[in-house]
């Protein structure tokens, strides 16, 4: 059975700095003719619309990046926003997702483009307090008060991507991440069974050992899979419809400080 449509969105799965995922979904139209994608941030527990970004989410970058490799900066998300409705354990807030329409018209480049952003390196510490409780924070060493001693401390950063063809695939090209998942087979042409592959990059360079995970938004209940990397190599195959998330950490122990990359590709078969 042919996949009609196939979009790879990168995305970010829950972290250790972020009580929710992290990721960045694209949604294609045609039916006026033309195509049209819109972008936008996901958050929560699914690679879905699924909850709105919070102020603490800090971006470093958010970009389109065309086939050529030019880079257009991309609406960040509102920062302050205040509730429309809260009573009656009723409430309604903005959706505030980010979302932004890109249009392609008969002359726009053709190829693959790439959505990408980057969240500001966050620090996380676990610690005890001087009542022997551990506690854990996002605050500056010299900021907690009642220290008693630093258990573990992890430098985070997360990355997303989001892929999307229009009219004929090209190869994309890393965006310069310290960790990159990037698809290397024609995403806008699948079949259930077909096999996707990825190239991992961390630094620019293949990602000698780790491994990549998958799992279906449709099959929640099931294990996850996942693939070893092999010299900056990963693949799966597509065994349904619906969203995919894969995803990759790599972490670094330097001067008693983890440091923690993530990036990770939604797929939504369609």
């Amino acid at each position: 059975m042919k996949i009609s449509k196939l979009i790879l969105a990168g995305a970010i799965t829950t972290s250790t700095l972020l009580a929710h995922g992290f990721w960045l979904n694209s949604f294609e139209a045609t039916s006026h003719g033309s195509k049209l994608v819109t972008v936008g941030i996901g958050t929560g527990h699914n690679p879905t619309i699924e909850d709105s970004v919070s102020d603490r989410v800090k971006l470093k970058s958010f970009d389109l990046i065309t086939p050529e490799g030019k880079a257009i900066a991309l609406k960040k998300p509102l920062k302050g926003l205040k509730d429309i409705y809260d009573k009656d354990s009723l409430k309604i807030v903005d959706s505030n997702l980010a979302m932004q329409k890109i249009s392609f018209g008969k002359e726009s480049e053709k190829g693959t483009y790439t959505a990408s952003l980057a969240t500001q390196t966050g620090t996380f510490i676990k610690y005890l307090d001087k009542n022997d409780k551990t506690r854990f924070t996002t605050k500056s060493k010299d900021e907690i008060r009642n220290l008693k001693k630093i258990l573990s401390t992890i430098k985070n950063t997360v990355y997303a991507k989001t892929y999307f063809v229009n009219k004929s695939w090209t190869q994309p090209k890393a965006v310069g991440h310290e960790l990159e998942l990037i698809p290397t087979n024609d995403i806008s042409k699948l079949y259930i069974g077909d096999t996707i592959t990825f190239n991992v990059l961390y630094k620019g360079k293949p990602l000698e050992s780790g491994y990549v995970t998958a799992k279906s938004a449709l099959n929640k209940g099931d294990n996850a899979l996942f693939s070893n990397v092999r010299k900056g190599k990963a693949k799966f195959v597509l065994t349904n419809f619906g969203q995919w998330m894969f995803t990759v950490n790599n972490k670094k122990d330097q001067d008693e400080v983890t440091i923690s990359d993530t990036a990770s590709a939604t797929i939504n078969i369609q």
